[in-house]
């Protein structure tokens, strides 16, 4: 017996004493949030002529969304070394798993970094999302800009490629996938194009980024595209042939002053087959985004954020429109634990109908050219 549990220690030790030999650094970290939300003006039909309110859990995100993850590095000598991330998102109301049920949803990579920067192949976020990073404060919140554009908080491409670099300040990213999303079922993050052996061009994705971080201020500008599928029916959610493509592009900055930050962003959408508000009529091919934030540290524990955002669709078959406005209070009891409280006003023009409530699928949308309330309260944990 004592043989044995000498066996068993030394095979239990042996990983890691590897380890630290090879200078291997695993961490495990997630964030658990959920909020309660309070929805009004949610349509039965096209016009809101019936309308309902709801109180519930929200489903696809919270403050921020939850999750859980491992991510490591291992020195390889020279300046070099290997790294991963493994992250899964998941529904904290439900214990279901996010992005289209997928086991490491948010990212799943690995790669090679130094001072040249990094390469990763895997599930990853594109550059769009990384362009807009600085300006966009309150990131994938459930009243961000999700709630105008679903795409923003879900811009992850599968089978891909990257590159990132941070020389001095200026910062340049560009992203290649092939077979940009296997999944077709789960919501906005699942789209149903994978690879397509016959096809080198249908369902990829490209992007690239560049920008600069001062010490106060940073700008940056990004480009994004995705392709579709099908010769004359479309094999994917986003209801784009092979030789369609959704573009956008941003140009956005940010400024600190102490314990105020500032931002300005824009973004610009052209979808060749063209954007639906849900309830069958047609936006036309274009949108241009604004959104104006600010976050001020009112103290070490207590921050207020917020913004005021606007969307166009500029050829939609009547003018059409929305505003976005949306406040957020943050407490925190420690570094790891925070209460918060949200509130979102959307005022819709025209043919838009976007719901205040992105944090919520099925969108509860208020209807064509109304408007909608959405208040949140929860509780975040981090590890």
């Amino acid at each position: 017996m004592k043989l044995k549990a000498l066996a068993l220690g030394v095979a239990l030790a042996f990983p890691m004493m590897a380890s630290a030999q090879s200078s291997t650094s695993v961490t495990l970290y997630g964030i658990v949030d959920t909020g309660i939300e309070y929805v009004n003006n949610i349509a039965a039909d096209r016009a809101g002529d019936e309308t309902h309110s709801s109180t519930h859990f929200t489903n696809l995100t919270q403050s921020v969304p939850s999750r859980w993850g491992l991510r490591g590095t291992e020195d390889l000598g020279n300046g070099l070394k290997a790294v991963f991330t493994l992250e899964s998102g998941f529904n904290a109301g439900t214990g279901t798993s996010g992005q289209g049920g997928r086991l490491f949803g948010r990212q799943a990579f690995v790669g090679l970094a130094g001072d040249w920067g990094q390469i990763a192949f895997g599930r990853q976020y594109n550059m769009l999302m990384r362009g807009m990073l600085g300006a966009d404060f309150l990131g994938p919140n459930a009243y961000g800009l999700g709630s105008l554009d679903n795409y923003i908080p879900n811009t992850r491409m599968d089978n891909s490629i990257t590159y990132m670099g941070n020389f001095s300040g200026f910062k340049f990213g560009a992203a290649y996938a092939r077979g940009r999303d296997t999944v077709a079922t789960g919501g906005p993050a699942a789209t149903g194009c994978g690879v397509d052996f016959t096809d080198q061009s249908a369902c990829s994705a490209y992007s690239a980024m560049l920008g600069y971080d001062a010490a106060n201020w940073g700008i940056a500008g990004a480009y994004d595209v995705i392709r579709g599928s099908g010769d004359t029916v479309p094999t994917n959610w986003n209801g784009l042939l092979r030789d369609e493509k959704d573009r956008r592009w941003t140009i956005n900055g940010y400024v600190k002053f102490d314990a105020l930050k500032v931002s300005l962003l824009y973004l610009n959408r052209k979808n060749d087959a063209g954007i639906g508000n849900g309830w069958g009529d047609d936006l036309g091919d274009r949108s241009d985004l604004w959104s104006v934030a600010a976050a001020y540290q009112v103290s070490p524990a207590v921050t207020l954020d917020g913004s005021v955002n606007y969307i166009k669709y500029k050829d939609a078959d009547e003018s059409s429109k929305a505003w976005y406005y949306v406040a957020r209070a943050t407490y925190s009891f420690s570094k790891r634990t925070a209460v918060y409280g949200s509130a979102a006003y959307i005022r819709n023009s025209g043919l838009s109908a976007l719901s205040a409530a992105g944090g919520t699928a099925p969108s509860p949308s208020p209807g064509v050219d109304n408007n909608q309330t959405a208040i949140m309260v929860g509780l975040r944990h981090s590890f």
